[in-house]
């Protein structure tokens, strides 16, 4: 018997001792069906996986007779953080000193030095929005903002106070709710001066960022629209009122009468003119504080459309 004829042989064996495997429904993904987890085949109801991915939560608050947060989950994964979301939690017991040092040691060296400063800007950010009623949307499009900042370029000083301050300028006005840049100067409490450099830095900065560099120029330009019914609201003008004054400023601006003012102060100059020509009891000066526009600015604006008076009469009917 030769060399060849044995290893027929050997194969013939190995073919026969190979059963075939008959393709059953489960094997088939086309079948697959996942609820709750928990996979089932669509055909024969049968279980084909039961392995659960969620988080291990083990703690029944004040109930629990174990130690006060057994749970073994960290926090959720920040993206503006990543290398912070990375890491693990610590347990501990009551009595456990030792491993409530390690726990605190953990908990310190977590953090690296780059995300804990952006972390305390994040803060900042938040608690200052917050104590303006500035919605969460917002405060996340900004603390997005600053982080493609810090990864571009570092600032110090009274430039990072601007460029903090106008990330807060640009996420209001990509969420289409605008403010003045001395709205958002008095809530950081920087001068106007600091905000205008700020803005200016925050816009070269981001068009450095080939990424990003067109998420500023997408965003929607401000007009004066956008601020007169804030403004009216704080003023406790009533919706009629509103109507007529968006009228004013919109036949103004088709005319080119104060086109050439920054939108607040066009809102601020229409809201006066109104108020003016309806004897109501708000002054100038209580218009200038809610607006954040000087008195000087909101009496210029004014004149011009005082100009054109005639032109208002059947708006203001």
């Amino acid at each position: 018997m030769t060399m060849e004829e044995h290893f027929n042989f050997l194969d013939s064996i190995d073919k026969e001792s190979k059963t075939e495997k008959k393709v059953q429904c489960c094997d088939l993904k086309e079948n697959y069906l996942i609820e709750q987890g928990i996979i089932n085949c669509k055909v024969c109801q049968s279980i084909i996986s039961n392995i659960s991915a969620n988080p291990e939560w083990r703690f029944y608050g004040n109930s629990d007779s174990k130690s006060s947060d057994p749970t073994r989950c960290g926090m959720p994964v920040n993206t503006l953080l990543p290398e912070s979301s990375v890491g693990s939690s610590v347990s501990y017991g009551q009595n456990g000193k030792t491993m409530n040092q390690i726990r605190r040691y953990q908990q310190w060296n977590g953090m690296p030095y780059k995300e804990r400063s952006l972390y305390k800007v994040f803060l900042d950010i938040q608690q200052i929005c917050k104590d303006n009623n500035i919605p969460t949307i917002i405060i996340n499009e900004a603390k997005s903002l600053y982080s493609i900042i810090s990864l571009t370029k570092i600032s110090r000083g009274s430039n990072r106070k601007g460029i903090i301050a106008a990330c807060v300028y640009f996420a209001c006005k990509e969420c289409k709710v605008p403010r003045s840049p001395k709205e958002i100067a008095d809530m950081f409490s920087i001068d106007i001066t600091i905000m205008t450099k700020g803005i200016k830095k925050t816009q070269e900065i981001i068009f450095m960022n080939k990424k990003n560099k067109n998420r500023l120029s997408k965003s929607e330009s401000i007009n004066p629209n956008h601020f007169i019914e804030r403004f009216c609201n704080r003023l406790k003008l009533d919706e009629e009122d509103i109507k007529i004054i968006l009228l004013i400023c919109e036949f103004s601006m088709k005319n080119n009468i104060i086109s050439e003012n920054t939108p607040p102060s066009i809102a601020a100059g229409c809201i006066f003119y109104y108020i003016k020509d309806k004897e109501k009891n708000i002054s100038k000066k209580d218009i200038s504080e809610i607006c954040k526009i000087s008195e000087v600015t909101i009496n210029k604006c004014t004149k011009k459309l005082e100009l054109h008076d005639s032109s208002f009469c059947k708006i203001l009917k």
